[in-house]
């Protein structure tokens, strides 16, 4: 299990993944909401930011799941899709938006 203080490590070593470049494909706000732990916002619309400020930009898509769950799907112990049809993950939103997602998932790995 993930404590809030790794959790925001963690967080920190996936801000170069926010290029330019991926902001502008992306064009899209999404935030992970880990229930108690707290809530990381993304910015990949317009400033390609972490935030996990309560005041952060409205999310087009947020992700609900335990800090477990969203490192299982970082780390390819879990797919994404699995996560949510098995109710491991719940999410609000545009759908079609969410799946553009697994892409950047898939390279918070490396980062691990």
């Amino acid at each position: 299990v993930v404590s809030t203080q790794s959790t925001g490590a963690l967080m920190e070593k996936f801000r170069p993944l926010l290029t330019p470049e991926l902001v502008g494909k992306t064009g899209m706000v999404f935030a992970v909401d880990f229930g108690e732990p707290g809530k990381w916002t993304f910015d990949l619309k317009e400033k390609g930011t972490i935030s996990d400020a309560a005041d952060a930009a409205d999310a087009d898509v947020t992700f609900q799941m335990s800090e477990e769950t969203f490192m299982k799907i970082i780390r390819g112990e879990l797919q994404s899709a699995a996560a949510f049809m098995s109710g491991q993950m719940k999410i609000q939103g545009n759908m079609m938006e969410a799946m553009k997602l697994e892409g950047l998932f898939k390279k918070m790995r490396t980062k691990l």
